[in-house]
C-alpha cells in the first residue's frame, strides 16, 4: 500500500508542461467523457501544450477507453494513423 500512495503522489505532483511544448511527434489525445481521473477539460488543456495535437473525447468511457469502448478507441487510433504524413507512421 505504500508504494501505491507514493506512485499516486507522484503522479499527482508531476509536471509536464515544459515537456509537452517539445512534443514533436504526432500526437493523439483521448479521453472518455466520463474520466474521473483525468477529466476531459485537464486532457484538452494539455493537449492545447502539444503543437499540432489532436484531442479526442470518447462518449460512454470512463478512464480505460480501450475496455469501456474499444471500437470507439480503435477507430480514433485508426483514423488517426491514417491521417498521418507518409513516413510519419509505421506500415501494416
Amino acid at each position: 500500500l505504500p508504494g501505491y500512495i507514493g506512485t499516486c503522489m507522484a503522479v499527482r505532483d508531476a509536471d509536464f508542461t515544459d515537456s509537452a511544448r517539445r512534443i514533436a511527434a504526432p500526437t493523439l489525445c483521448i479521453v472518455g467523457d466520463r474520466d474521473g481521473s483525468t477529466p476531459p477539460d485537464l486532457v484538452r488543456s494539455f493537449s492545447e501544450l502539444i503543437p499540432g495535437a489532436r484531442f479526442e473525447v470518447i462518449r460512454g468511457a470512463g478512464h480505460i477507453p480501450c475496455i469501456e469502448q474499444p471500437d470507439a478507441l480503435a477507430n480514433l487510433i485508426r483514423d488517426f494513423v491514417a491521417s498521418l504524413p507518409e513516413g510519419k507512421h509505421a506500415h501494416g
